[in-house]
């Protein structure tokens, strides 16, 4: 046999054996022969890859599968590639949190942990990458004692400045949000003053939000592996930190203190976790606040509640912080999570390793928890009567069981200290022309980012002004 005929044999029994098992499902793992979850039927050889939601809003796709099908779990098979969609909080909660040792590792993502290289990332590690010596520094690093101590002078400081900002060039609105969250995420961090809106690291934080456009997951690239390359952003911050501590300058931050703790090893082996700990709250954190506080002025600018609501009522602060998080979901289908061994749910068979979707825009748009869903209204939290309220969004917000953001009370103390400094000196209100409430559309990246829209703010007071101007 010559060797393109050996070529060709050994690929035949390649395609052959690809087939047999991912089209026909053979028993190994389903000793009891179980259905799989409700969805869409498989077409031969390439599966679901036709019923995948691309294109943009994937997470309406998906909740629009789980509605035809009546289901609040949809299972698909796309090219080998077992795919769970979760939407609904109910379904999250018994799986993801109380089944968190079967259901919290995360898939290959050949994308964003292959091809750019992010595999150093706590937030898409898998068990066997590193994951639980990374999250152990993170979440020791903000825990709520630690957040109220050390990072929220940090916040209140930067969000002075955003005050600031707003007063003088209101329509930039959305580049002041960016700027407040990457300074505050650049101090806590790194011990680095942000003092322009040129500053390079501000820019690297967004060059960050550039290459993770593609949702994990839902990329093609994460069923068919080595499609493009894209080279991942560098961490510079890290060397400017260890460039201060040589030169007895550094201002304390969380890599500074980790890189001065004496219990350290003595030959530098654990600068590299240090260095990706770093890079994944300063990446993570400043894309999450800004775009949070991006939903609120849209929300909050266009909703239809009185005004005089807020004045001296910190509930209905609290209200609007929940709402905000609701109403917009930044991370609208969750990160992937992935199951470790196969498992059974409701008399259906999950496969061991399927990629698990949590759909949280869904179970923040549930109609049967969350009335009238899409509109944004803070009421919904405030108990009235003997009517109970709504259930606090941060319960899937941040994610599930041990998969839960660790930066979770960071983020919710900066975007509520942001959100009540600004309602206390602004108004906001939509546009009387020009852009409707229908223009803006959002992003299908991981971090899910609206369109430019304007937006009028006006000081809310006589004297607001001159309290801001004081104040710098």
């Amino acid at each position: 046999m010559g060797f393109e005929a050996a070529a060709a044999y050994i690929v035949l029994v390649f395609l052959i054996s690809w087939v047999y098992t991912q089209w026909f499902h053979p028993a190994s793992g389903n000793p009891k022969r179980l259905p799989f979850p409700p969805g869409p039927q498989p077409r031969f050889l390439v599966g679901n890859l036709q019923d995948l939601p691309t294109g943009g809003r994937e997470w309406d796709g998906y909740a629009a599968l789980a509605q035809k099908f009546k289901s609040d779990i949809i299972y698909l098979r796309v090219l080998g590639t077992s795919i769970l969609s979760i939407n609904s909080f109910h379904v999250a909660n018994e799986l993801l949190n109380q089944r968190g040792a079967v259901w919290s590792d995360r898939p290959r993502l050949p994308m964003i942990k292959e091809l750019m290289g992010w595999d150093w990332n706590l937030v898409v590690q898998s068990y066997n990458e590193g994951f639980a010596s990374h999250r152990r520094i993170v979440q020791q690093h903000f825990q709520p004692g630690v957040v109220a101590e050390q990072y929220r002078p940090v916040m209140k400081l930067e969000v002075k400045v955003l005050l600031q900002n707003l007063l003088f060039a209101p329509t930039r609105f959305s580049d002041h949000l960016k700027r407040m969250a990457g300074a505050i995420i650049m101090m806590v961090t790194y011990g680095h003053r942000v003092r322009t809106d040129n500053d390079p690291f501000i820019q690297l934080a967004e060059d960050v939000r550039r290459t993770s456009e593609e949702t994990p997951g839902a990329a093609l690239v994460d069923t068919m592996p080595i499609l493009k390359y894209l080279p991942s952003c560098g961490r510079l911050p890290f060397l400017l930190v260890k460039e201060q501590l040589a030169a007895g300058k550094a201002v304390h931050s969380m890599v500074s203190s980790l890189l001065e703790n004496e219990s350290r090893p003595k030959d530098g082996s654990d600068e590299e976790l240090i260095k990706n700990c770093g890079g994944v709250v300063y990446s993570a954190g400043a894309d999450t606040t800004a775009t949070a506080l991006t939903n609120f002025f849209f929300g909050y600018g266009f909703a239809v509640f009185p005004i005089s609501k807020i004045r001296g009522k910190l509930p209905y602060l609290s209200a609007i912080l929940k709402e905000t998080l609701r109403w917009k979901a930044v991370i609208p289908l969750g990160v992937p999570h992935c199951t470790t061994e196969a498992d059974e749910y409701n008399g259906w068979h999950i496969p061991a390793k399927t990629t698990v979707l949590p759909n949280i825009s869904a179970m923040l748009h549930d109609p049967k928890v969350y009335a009238d869903p899409e509109q944004f209204n803070p009421d919904r939290f405030i108990a009235q009567g003997t009517e109970d309220a709504a259930p606090d969004p941060a319960r899937a917000t941040f994610g599930f069981g041990r998969r839960i953001c660790p930066g979770r009370y960071f983020a919710e103390d900066s975007i509520w200290i942001a959100i009540s400094n600004i309602l206390h000196v602004f108004s906001i209100k939509g546009p009387d022309g020009g852009i409707k409430k229908n223009d803006v559309q959002w992003s299908s990246g991981l971090v899910s980012i609206p369109s430019v829209f304007s937006c009028d703010i006006q000081p809310r007071f006589e004297g607001a002004e001159q309290l801001v101007r004081e104040d710098s």
